[in-house]
């Protein structure tokens, strides 16, 4: 198979920006992967380390390149099917360690999204997908762009400003840090995206409202295999169930596009466990020369390593690492909003309450809870109009026939 992860332009850009003092290492015995040397050891690590969706070789038997060499293989997917190693024709050795659980979308036997949804989700799901979607096309002005191709350095940076913003906007509610945004980490996909778009390799989902994205999906693309890489929803619209419906989009776009798989990728989540039709082991391959003494130890070394990381993980030490990393970043002011709801059966404003534009940013704590309204009772938001009360701590928020007041205690 074609694979982005390990095509010219990724791993010029990987290098690029997370070793810019190696060079790529080729070895004729192990093909369709290339490495950077590690600095103090025999040790060889394939380009892109973890932040592939995956990496495929194979082993020439008549190549002997590898001699005293240890190499490390990060994020071999086991639907990849990388041919296990006849150790009758090398004296290479492999160590496989599992390190995650994957999740997919086989659509392979499959004719269309609806067949592929009826066999994963009862008929209340799916009365509640086509809800939801049609709560929110009711409510906001909703279109959808999927970009798989090249684009303005103007546009893509556009883009790529709201997916940040999204991505910050959404583990700043959930108070995690996302590893993601950092600054290295970052820039590189930014650079990388652009230059894969070019190629066909990359591609955004993006869900508009008017002119806003609400939700951002970045893929990476083989020959039939759509990688979900990165996706990004407002959490102001979390009821409408952006993220379901960008799964939904994607989906569409395969079929139309006969792609065989769509792949989640390493890592358990609640979604990716419900709309994948099949798990797999991400693993972690180590080989090394087994005629080497220094190659078999830092090879039983290096397995050890990541048991433990294993081990760490399935205690969720990774999720307190994150929660720690939120809070020592974050704002010392940030703090929750405390509030209260009331129904109202009726509302005439006052002459001293005051109709505000809840777009505005002095009120965008408010727009969670205006959306909510609105899911809870669809018309077009250009319906709604929100009123701070008497110059006090609540609001009204009011459609067409029914209305609600809320009370904030900051």
């Amino acid at each position: 198979m074609t694979n982005p992860f390990s095509s010219k332009t990724y791993t010029q850009i990987w290098l690029k920006h997370f070793k810019a003092i190696s060079t790529e290492q080729v070895f004729k015995s192990i093909k369709g992967v290339s490495f950077y040397k590690s600095k103090y050891l025999p040790l060889f690590i394939n380009v892109g380390k973890n932040l592939t969706k995956g990496i495929f070789y194979s082993i020439d038997y008549q190549e002997g390149d590898y001699k005293d060499n240890v190499f490390l293989l990060y994020d071999i997917p086991e639907y990849f099917n990388v041919e296990d190693l006849d150790t009758s024709r090398t004296n290479l050795r492999l160590k496989s360690v599992f390190q995650y659980e994957g999740f997919l979308m086989d659509i392979s036997s499959f004719n269309d999204v609806e067949t592929y949804i009826d066999n994963q989700f009862s008929s209340k799901n799916r009365r509640e997908f086509r809800s939801n979607k049609r709560r929110l096309e009711t409510c906001f002005d909703i279109s959808y762009s999927f970009i798989n191709e090249e684009i303005s350095q103007v546009e893509f940076d556009i883009i790529f400003k709201s997916f940040y913003e999204l991505l910050s906007k959404r583990f700043s509610e959930k108070q995690t840090n996302y590893h993601h945004l950092n600054p290295v980490k970052w820039n590189y996909y930014k650079e990388l995206v652009f230059e894969m778009l070019k190629e066909k390799r990359a591609s955004f989902l993006i869900i508009y409202n008017e002119d806003t994205p609400i939700g951002i999906t970045l893929n990476f693309h083989s020959d039939s295999i759509l990688f979900e890489t990165i996706t990004a929803f407002d959490p102001d619209y979390y009821k409408f169930s952006i993220g379901k419906l960008s799964i939904i989009k994607l989906l569409e776009w395969c079929f139309e596009n006969n792609y065989k798989i769509s792949d989640f990728s390493k890592g358990y989540f609640d979604y990716k466990d419900k709309w994948g039709n099949r798990k797999y082991h991400f693993d972690y391959h180590i080989l090394y020369d087994s005629k080497s003494l220094k190659a078999t130890i830092i090879a039983y070394c290096i397995e050890l390593v990541f048991k433990l990381k294993l081990f760490l993980r399935k205690k969720n030490f990774n999720v307190l690492y994150r929660k720690l990393l939120f809070v020592f970043k974050r704002n010392n002011g940030d703090s929750k909003l405390k509030f209260d709801f009331e129904k109202l059966d009726d509302f005439t404003p006052s002459s001293n309450d005051v109709l505000i534009d809840y777009d505005d940013e002095s009120y965008e704590f408010l727009k969670k809870f205006v959306f909510t309204f609105l899911f809870a009772n669809p018309e077009p938001a250009s319906n709604l109009k929100v009123y701070k009360i008497d110059n006090k701590d609540s609001y009204v928020i009011t459609g067409s026939k029914k209305s609600q007041k809320i009370n904030f205690t900051f």
